[in-house]
């Protein structure tokens, strides 16, 4: 019987039990083995197409590129084994250690060459690989005007990989976090198109392999027999179910899990408070901010005003304090709070300017509340989205007068529709992928940035994103980047709502999961503590 199967088994077993304790057979696995809720089946494990959260924490199991987070969160090197940097800063040399796939081959640094020329290939779909652009001639070779020949990478040797930067960009160890930089095996990519969406083809670089993916039910990830650093990995497995978070904590409950919550699932928000009172909630600050996209150019989306409008009939405080309650912060900027370089834009929940503004909007297009068109909020078709866009769907009634229609989206579709501009509003988010205000920033630089999908563009922010770029003054640049929030947030191609922390709860035998401040979870010094 199948992870799941035995879980929702052991659980259907429970409920014909009074109360809701233990289950009779106690089941955590015994062993070095997590079990965990995934909630929803991965989209994309291929390191150069994933974009949400849960993909590029799945593929963390199993890859890894040349850095990773080390035991406090801070970056160490992975399959890079030592590097040399440049005494203009723009130029590192890194040496691979020796590691292999999970196949047995060699990890070379042309796998790593190979795999970026191939997410910078114009027709190639990356939503992320605008981060490559850091690199000499990314940028002009995604747009197809060099070619790959041409970007700023250089193999001496299988084990030599050197980059050559546009600019000195002190964050760069911190960007290589991300699966976009990561390699992909050469040999199965070209064997195989869609070798991320099975286990048999899954080639893994990282501590884990993927033993099985029984799709919309469960992954089954076994320790990396080819794992360089196999010795410092002490889990035997991680199991990950998919079931709805309810589900999930009553598992958990059952002893069946013992881990539910961030960063792959949530916690119930009426259980949050049961869970509080029991003092079983942990929290770990995140550099994420939630949002609404705005598609500026769908109908009424297009007017500045009435973008404006709708940001400023927002009661963010109420939202946090009744109905998202996951210890939560106001955001009326994109930049988080705990970046020290947070802004308040806006008054939160002004009412009043709103009124005013939606009213100019009504008398140049000369509507009337009665004849103005409904517009349409898109999320993604989980319970705690939903709670949240039927709450503002109904401040923007109460406040506007307008009529929105909600549309929930099953995730694979929602991030489609959104990559290709078919939405007019829509919930989501954005984590930092590094410390620095640039990673939410950049995103907004063009019309064409892969995580963009706002239409929106503005020359005098292109402008400023790129001397912040350029500048060696820190000064200078925490300036430009201060302005180029300003102008987003003028224009409001995206409307903030606020900052949170990852919640969750765990079994008290799971210890040396490393968390970090960007939302990423790593298994490598995991272990489980028999009782």
């Amino acid at each position: 019987m199948k992870f799941t199967q035995k879980l929702l088994a052991s659980f259907a077993l429970l409920l014909m039990l009074p109360g809701c304790g233990k289950s009779p057979t106690d089941n955590i696995a015994k062993g070095q083995t997590i079990r965990m809720n995934l909630h929803m089946e991965p989209q994309k494990l291929d390191p150069r197409k994933a974009r949400g959260l849960n993909d590029i924490n799945t593929i963390k199991i199993f890859m890894e590129g040349l850095v990773r987070p080390g035991m406090d969160g801070n970056t160490t090197l992975a399959l890079a084994e030592k590097y040399e940097l440049s005494e203009d800063l723009t130029t590192y040399t890194f040496h691979l250690r020796n590691a292999n796939w999970s196949t047995g081959d060699k990890i070379t640094s042309y796998d790593f060459a190979n795999t970026w020329k191939k997410s910078l290939q114009p027709s190639f779909p990356s939503d992320n690989a605008f981060q490559l652009y850091v690199i000499k001639n990314a940028k002009a070779i995604k747009l197809g005007k060099l070619p790959s020949s041409l970007l700023g990478i250089k193999t001496p040797d299988e084990n030599t990989l050197v980059i050559q930067l546009e600019r000195p960009v002190p964050y760069f160890l911190e960007m290589l976090h991300h699966p976009i930089f990561y390699p992909v095996h050469t040999k199965t990519d070209q064997a195989y198109s869609n070798w991320a969406a099975e286990a048999k083809t899954y080639t893994s670089s990282g501590p884990f392999i993927m033993e099985s993916w029984q799709h919309n039910s469960e992954i089954i990830a076994k320790k990396n027999p080819e794992y360089w650093d196999q010795k410092k990995v002490k889990l035997q497995g991680i199991e990950l179910c998919m079931v709805d978070p309810e589900t999930g904590c009553k598992l958990f409950l059952s002893k069946d899990l013992n881990w539910e919550g961030s960063p792959f699932s949530s916690i119930p928000m009426d259980a949050m408070e049961s869970f509080a009172e029991k003092g079983m909630i942990r929290s770990k600050p995140i550099l994420g901010t939630d949002w609404i996209r705005v598609n500026v150019e769908k109908g009424q989306l297009s007017s500045k005003k009435f973008r404006n409008a709708l940001a400023l009939a927002i009661n963010r405080k109420e939202l946090v304090d009744h109905v998202i309650r996951k210890n939560s912060y106001i955001a009326t900027g994109i930049i988080p709070a705990i970046m020290n370089q947070s802004q308040t834009h806006f008054e939160d929940g002004n009412q009043k300017e709103a009124r005013l503004l939606f009213e100019e909007v009504l008398e140049e297009q000369n509507l009337r509340v009665e004849s103005f068109p409904p517009i349409t909020l898109t999320y993604v078709a989980r319970k705690s989205s939903a709670v949240i866009c039927q709450a503002i769907q109904q401040q923007w009634m109460d406040t506007l007068g307008i009529r929105v229609k909600l549309q929930p989206l099953e995730m694979n579709v929602y991030f489609s529709a959104v990559s290709k501009s078919q939405y007019e509003l829509a919930l989501g988010n954005w984590i930092a992928d590094y410390n620095d205000p640039i990673t939410f920033l950049e995103s907004f630089e063009t019309k064409e940035t892969g995580s963009n999908n706002t239409n929106w563009e503005d020359q005098t922010y292109m402008e400023k994103i790129q001397a912040s770029m350029k500048t060696a003054d820190p000064m200078e640049r925490d300036t430009l980047l201060k302005e180029c929030e300003s102008i987003l947030m003028d224009a409001m191609p995206v409307i903030p709502i606020c900052n949170h922390s990852m919640q969750y709860i765990k079994d008290d035998s799971v210890k040396g999961v490393v968390l970090t401040n960007m939302g990423s979870i790593d298994f490598k010094y995991a272990s489980v503590e028999e009782k």
